[in-house]
Formats: structure tokens, sequence, C-alpha cells
């Protein structure tokens, strides 16, 4: 059994996502986060940073084993299944690769753009720009790799489709607010929400 630690947030559909395509059984723990709830004792006796997803695996070797953030989760996951990673290096390092842009410079743009535009009190005119153009390099990167390709690593679903998935349909709703300008990224998002756990996971929780 797997317990989910998570909030209703893009970050947070990427597990819950994940969880369902592989088919291992879960149970499921939200947050608040303006109630600060993720800063809970039992919450952060598992993951120091006191930020979600978090996922605890009872079933490691005898022991729980707690895994944080949704791209280390997906790609436990993965591993532990066999599911959605290629095992074929070259493959591998493409999922890979994408992974990381998502995590590194896709995700924290529009994390950026959500506290400057929304978060903020007073708002800080050069930041929301700043914030607003690099959230559209993002996505035209996005649009730019998926007019190449079916899925982002290449021609099969996989765990960077999962990682991507909602900055699509979350993130991209807040901010240009649709997809009408990317149609290789709005046809990928189509194709991505028709997947039943997908759906599923999207509801969680």
């Amino acid at each position: 059994m797997i317990d989910l630690h998570t909030v209703a947030t893009a970050n947070g559909y990427k597990a819950s996502i994940m969880l369902e395509e592989v088919g291992l059984p879960y149970r499921v723990t939200a947050y608040d986060l303006l109630k600060g709830e993720n800063f809970k004792p039992e919450l952060l006796a598992i993951n120091r940073v006191g930020r979600l997803p978090v996922i605890v695996d009872h079933g490691v070797e005898g022991e729980s084993l707690a895994v944080y953030g949704s791209a280390a989760i997906l790609q436990y996951l993965a591993d532990k299944t066999g599911q959605l990673l290629p095992k074929e290096m070259r493959a591998r390092a493409k999922v890979l690769e994408w992974m990381g842009i998502i995590s590194s410079d896709i995700a924290p743009a529009y994390s950026g753009q959500f506290v400057f535009n929304v978060v903020a009190q007073e708002k800080q005119p050069w930041a929301v720009a700043f914030y607003d153009r690099l959230c559209s390099r993002m996505a035209q990167t996005l649009e730019d790799q998926l007019a190449l390709t079916p899925f982002l690593a290449g021609d099969e679903y996989s765990i960077a489709d999962i990682l991507a998935y909602p900055v699509a349909t979350v993130s991209m709703k807040r901010y240009p607010g649709n997809l009408d300008a990317h149609p290789n990224l709005a046809r990928w998002a189509a194709t991505i929400g028709t997947r039943p756990a997908v759906q599923r996971g999207m509801s969680v929780p």
C-alpha cells in the first residue's frame, strides 16, 4: 500500500495520475496550503521541506520509504513497476531529459508567474511581465517539440508526458488562458486527457 500526501495543484495531480496509470493501490491524505497544513508535524516527519506531493511506500523490503517531489515520485514508480520509462538507453535518456526540462525550466516559470500574478499583494509590473514572457517561451518550447513527435520524448507516452500534462491543463489555464496559439500542444493535451487513468488522477484530491 502507498500513502499519497497531496494537494489540488498541478504538482499534486502528477503523482495521482501516475499512481492511477501503474495501478498500485493507494490512500490519499489531502492538505490545505492556505491553512498551512503542509507544516503539520506528521508531514514534516516524512518530508522536512514541508511541500507536496509525497508518497510513502509501505512495501519496500519490509519497511516504509518516503519519496518527495513529483518528478522523483514518477521515476520511482516507473522503476518499481517497469512502466512508462524505457529501459533502452537512448529512449530513457530523452524521457529523463524532458523530465529535467519540465522540473527545472517549465514548472519554475509557472510557479513564478503564479506568485507575482496571483499571490503577491502588491503587483510588480516588471516581475509580472518577466514571468509572463518566460511562460510564453516555455509554452512555445513544448509546442515546438510536439510538432516533431506525438509525445514529448518521442513516439511513446511516458512519465515525461504525465509530468507536463497538469501544467498544460491547470497552469496554462491561468496563463496564457488557453492553448489556441499552440495547436500541437492542444492536440497532445487532448490525446492524454482521454486516458481513463489521467481522468481519475486529475480528480485526486
